[in-house]
């Protein structure tokens, strides 16, 4: 018994050590094919004339190439898998406050991290968003925080919603 025991603890050893070597030196591989967490996940603080909303009190979705994702929200907190190139679209809606907003993954192995606060007023029809989105670089380290800020009217909102991620 004490033999397999070995063995097994070896083996594992092994397995960690090769997994870290690889995440290290090759990290689109390991982003890529090995990496079993949620690829885009981020906090939404959203007021809606003046009232803070939970999340988790709205519908949110999330479609990439027009097909539904599966997204968790737990609280303000929402994260999905995201493990394919392009366009992520998150709607949320509340009553009659309905936005979305998008964040575009590069590469397939990409990983997003961000803090967004929406502010919705609907007398004047408005949506100022701002907070910070961050990604991966391309050595699979985290990159430097990009700062958002857009004041924006909601009928000029484009097709995709509001980019987060953008410059």
């Amino acid at each position: 018994m004490k033999k397999s025991r070995k063995i097994f603890l070896i083996f594992v050893s092994i397995v960690i050590i090769a997994v870290t070597a690889i995440r290290f030196a090759v990290p689109a591989l390991f982003f890529n094919y090995i990496y079993p967490f949620d690829r885009i996940k981020g906090t939404v603080s959203l007021t809606v004339d003046g009232k803070d909303i939970p999340l988790s009190e709205c519908e949110v979705t999330c479609t990439h190439r027009d097909q539904e994702e599966k997204l968790h929200v737990n609280g303000s907190k929402i994260k999905n898998r995201a493990g394919e190139y392009g366009r992520y679209v998150y709607t949320v809606k509340y009553d009659s406050a309905e936005f979305s907003f998008y964040i575009y993954q590069a590469n397939c192995w990409n990983c997003q991290d961000f803090d967004i606060s929406f502010s919705i007023n609907t007398t004047k029809n408005t949506i100022i968003c701002k907070g910070w989105c961050r990604c991966l670089n391309d050595n699979g380290l985290k990159g430097k925080k990009q700062n958002i800020y857009q004041d924006l009217n909601l009928n000029d909102i484009g097709q995709f919603g509001i980019w987060i991620d953008g410059p």
